[in-house]
């Protein structure tokens, strides 16, 4: 993943407040929706350059329930909102030599396949699939956490047993 010229929430923030001094941000609501029998948490920031802007930003983001990794696990709520304020910033104009999204987005959207069927999003990364491939495996995992678990399990299966003597 590259992310050269990405400019994080908190860089963004800084720079919005050096250009607004009077800048506040208000994190104001979230709900829980479902999208193909997935739970998503919505969040929504609005940022106002003054108190009187009469066309403040407002950002959105959606969070998977639970998070996919360990950082997003039981920090789905924080990355929503951060994610949100970056996209509010972004709408600003603060930070978006390249993308309006966050790290997160980026990196949790990396390996999928715009065009791609929901099952494609969800399986196995290319990565995963060349290594099961160097592996002898001609199996067709549906998803990267299958692909996970029989990439283990074959490479447990290839490392000799040790001679306990």
């Amino acid at each position: 993943m590259n992310l050269d010229n990405y400019v994080d929430v908190p860089t963004r923030l800084k720079l919005a407040l050096e250009k607004w001094p009077d800048l506040r941000v208000a994190e104001l609501d979230h709900e829980i929706i479902e999208v193909d029998g997935k739970p998503f948490l919505v969040c929504r920031v609005t940022v106002w350059r003054s108190v009187d802007d009469p066309r403040p930003a407002v950002g959105s983001a959606w969070e998977p329930l639970p998070g996919k990794t360990p950082y997003t696990k039981d920090s789905e709520w924080m990355v929503g909102f951060t994610s949100a304020l970056g996209r509010a910033l972004g709408y600003m104009g603060i930070g978006i030599t390249s993308s309006i999204a966050s790290a997160n987005e980026v990196a949790a959207r990396q390996d999928n396949k715009p065009s791609a069927a929901r099952l494609a999003i969800e399986g196995p990364s290319e990565a995963q699939m060349r290594m099961l491939k160097a592996l002898g495996s001609t199996a067709r995992p549906s998803t990267k956490r299958e692909a996970s678990q029989l990439i283990d399990q074959l490479k447990a299966a290839a490392q000799p047993e040790e001679d306990p003597f």
